[in-house]
């Protein structure tokens, strides 16, 4: 919920600065265009505003390892330039200064009766479409996505649910060094096995733990392991099990006595992970400690 009222909000701000600065505006913005002609330069000064804050906004994400709010940030964008970059940079283009719009001011626009712009998102989505058939007939078919849903529990510590072998490379441009495996391989078909992801993992320089835990049981080997591996790692740990509520749940334990109880159990809670059943434990851990 907090992750879609931040979007919400954000989302809001973004629609209102396009209104308010003539970005949904096509003549204005077909005038800024067309610099060999009666060029317009106004919106230079929203180009400007908006890319000073958001060189100090990648200044400040470059050194942090999760957002504000807790959620994991999406890793580095690929600075290599290739055909298919200046080839839709130029299409791109084109269709901003003939139709005056690009996909952000479109939706703006709706927000006051703009047909122009319901007309243009509409045939957004029919290229939307034509897209993919289209890029795999002129550049082969592309890469593979990652669907990892990554969850930084703290900026040095994130959770998810299982992931496969090609997880792992985006893993590692993510900045994450160790890879903690909380799932038993009786779970699992062959191919996610531990020994399978940890070749996989260290073939890519990773360090890959295996440390399954069955449901409901963190003994104290369990424990033991996951702290050597969170306390030797040189940079930030990924664990990953079925849902990541286990890797949440040896987290809050390990980590007794160093953060309050509240803060063990609270921070799971934002990404849907419910330990307050873990909450006696986790006191005797800290007792403990």
């Amino acid at each position: 919920m907090l992750r879609l009222m931040s979007g919400l909000i954000c989302g809001g701000i973004f629609g209102m600065g396009l209104v308010f600065s003539g970005m949904t505006d096509t003549q204005k913005v077909q005038g800024f265009l067309d610099a060999f002609g009666h060029w317009d330069p106004t919106l230079a000064f929203v180009m400007g505003g908006a890319m000073l804050p958001m060189a100090a906004a990648w200044r400040i994400a470059a050194r942090r390892r999760a957002a504000i709010l807790g959620f994991a940030l999406p890793p580095p964008p690929d600075t290599e330039i290739d055909r298919k970059l200046i080839i839709g940079s130029v299409l791109f283009g084109a269709g901003w200064a003939i139709a005056g719009f690009c996909p952000g001011p479109a939706i703006a626009s709706i927000s006051y009766g703009g047909w122009g712009g319901l007309v243009f998102l509409l045939a957004m989505a029919l290229g939307m479409l034509i897209q993919p058939s289209l890029r795999a007939r002129t550049f082969g078919a592309p890469a593979p996505r990652s669907k990892m849903d990554i969850r930084a529990l703290t900026p040095d510590y994130a959770v998810s649910p299982q992931i496969e072998p090609q997880d792992l490379a985006v893993l590692k441009a993510a900045g994450f060094t160790t890879v903690i495996d909380n799932r038993p391989d009786a779970e699992i078909p062959g191919f996610l096995h531990g020994m399978a992801m940890k070749a996989e993992a260290e073939a890519l320089g990773l360090t890959f733990v295996f440390n399954p835990i069955s449901p409901g049981n963190f003994s104290d080997q369990v424990l033991s392991t996951q702290k050597a591996a969170i306390e030797g790692a040189t940079g930030p740990v990924f664990a990953y099990c079925a849902s990541g509520n286990r890797s949440s749940c040896v987290w809050a334990l390990v980590s007794a006595g160093e953060r309050p109880t509240e803060d063990l159990i609270g921070i799971p809670a934002k990404f849907g992970y419910n330990l307050e059943g873990l909450r006696p434990s986790i006191e005797a851990a800290a007792r403990k400690a």
